[in-house]
Order: structure tokens, then C-alpha cells, then sequence
């Protein structure tokens, strides 16, 4: 199946957030850009496979259909749902963040 992605105003502020973080905390652009590549590599993935990723740990969000896919060369995860045939695209954490508070 093919799905529609949505995402979400906070979601794209999520992940500019972490690219400003990266580019001028860190200092270090390269990784900016690979975390872009890693980013639209999942949500391919969403687009053709959305449903097969697990719910999350987190009872709450679970049981509200949240699921999560990890980034495949980075430590962040996408929260998202599926409502029919979209993908909505809730936030982008970073796997060490306690995202149930923030979401």
C-alpha cells in the first residue's frame, strides 16, 4: 500500500532544532546532511511499509496508535500514526529523549 506522509509543524521544527544544533553547536555540517539523507530514507520507508513498524514502549502513546521507526544511521526516531492511507508524522526525538512527556 501506499501511503500519504503528513508532517506536522512540530515535527519540522523537531528536526530543524536538531539541525541547527548539529550545524552550529557541533559544528559539524556533514553530519546535518547525512542525518537529511537518513531522515528522507525513512520516510520512504513510510510511504510503502507504514504499518509494519512497532507501536511504542510507551502505553500511552500506543494505545493512542503511535508507532516509531529509528533512523537507520543516527540516534533519532519519528513518531507517527496511520489513519487510513496517511502517515502522520508527529515528532522527531532523539532515542535518549523521554518523547512521551514531549509529544
Amino acid at each position: 500500500m501506499h501511503y500519504k506522509l503528513t508532517i506536522s509543524e512540530r515535527a519540522e521544527s523537531h528536526i530543524d532544532n536538531i539541525l541547527d544544533y548539529v550545524v552550529n553547536v557541533l559544528k559539524n555540517p556533514g553530519t546535518a546532511r547525512a542525518i537529511i539523507v537518513d531522515i528522507e530514507e525513512a520516510y520512504s520507508r513510510l510511504e510503502y511499509m507504514a504499518e509494519s513498524f512497532r507501536y511504542c514502549n510507551d502505553s500511552y502513546l500506543a494505545g493512542r496508535g503511535y508507532r516509531k521507526i529509528m533512523l537507520s544511521r543516527h540516534d533519532y526516531l519519528i513518531l507517527y500514526r496511520v489513519v487510513d492511507d496517511e502517515v502522520q508524522i508527529s515528532g522527531v526525538f532523539h532515542m535518549l529523549e523521554n518523547y512521551a512527556r514531549k509529544l
